[in-house]
């Protein structure tokens, strides 16, 4: 994979932050890294490609808008002045408010199982975030290894890491992507536990949760996760990571442990 100080000056190069002596230095290295230099163009024509579309969304003039939309005419006859009316709000209707509020919890109810896609049959409630200290198992090392699936791309990058004990089921994921992307670690709350979320390098761009049957990471920039699951039955499972980008899926692939 490309050097992280490399990526990073491309980044700071496509932003207009690199100053000219680090960028003929990265002009230099992408004659000797040609893979670099691939890249580079790449990205640019990403980033070219969506400042075009954004030039296309045609700045409405608020003001003007609604002053066109004015009958200017009732505003200058003073002939007759208007009659006031008493009107009734439907509000104040029990059949009406009842009604609003079985339709609004339905309707809540529903945004919330398709957010979290969690089996609420024994799920715990999602947070927002989770950052602590390590569960006290063996070392990363020391443990079996399920394995390391990698994706890359102009999008993103990513590197998930998974490895195994009789009790801990430890995984590490590298992400980097210039824009926005949403990735997943989705497993059976009957086998696992999630015991920690631990955020290594994270930036204020990129977020973390989880809830009983996945975790889910917001990611912006170069970062690092250590998840932690607590191994319950120790029998042969699988654990699925996804890489979405608008919604869209990009990359999917599963992972298992407990093999022997």
């Amino acid at each position: 994979m490309i050097n992280k100080k490399i990526i990073s000056e491309i980044y700071r190069k496509l932003d207009g932050e690199l100053p000219e002596n680090l960028s003929r230095e990265l002009e230099e290295y992408f004659a000797v890294h040609p893979e670099a230099g691939q890249q580079f163009k790449e990205r640019e024509k990403l980033k070219i490609l969506i400042e075009g579309e954004k030039e296309q969304i045609i700045d409405i003039d608020l003001k003007k808008e609604i002053l066109n939309r004015i009958n200017m005419e009732a505003y200058t006859q003073k002939e007759k002045k208007p009659e006031i009316k008493v009107v009734r709000s439907i509000w104040i209707r029990p059949a009406f408010r009842l009604g609003f509020v079985f339709v609004l919890g339905v309707f809540v109810g529903f945004m919330i199982f398709a957010f979290f896609k969690a089996d609420f049959r024994g799920a715990k409630e999602a947070t927002p975030e989770m950052k602590g200290t390590l569960y006290n198992s063996s070392s990363f090392d020391d443990m079996k290894t399920a394995d390391v699936l990698q994706y890359d791309s102009p999008l993103a990058k990513a590197i998930c890491n998974v490895r195994y004990s009789t009790k801990i089921v430890e995984i590490r994921v590298e992400l980097s992507s210039l824009y926005p992307v949403r990735s997943t670690l989705e497993f059976d709350f009957n086998n696992f536990e999630v015991l920690n979320v631990q955020n290594v390098s994270v930036n204020d761009q990129t977020t973390a949760m989880a809830a009983s049957n996945f975790i889910q990471f917001n990611n912006v920039g170069d970062n690092k996760f250590i998840i932690q699951l607590y191994n319950k039955n120790k029998l042969p499972h699988y654990i699925e990571f996804k890489i979405y980008q608008n919604d869209t899926p990009i990359y999917q692939n599963s992972v298992q442990v407990n093999k022997e």
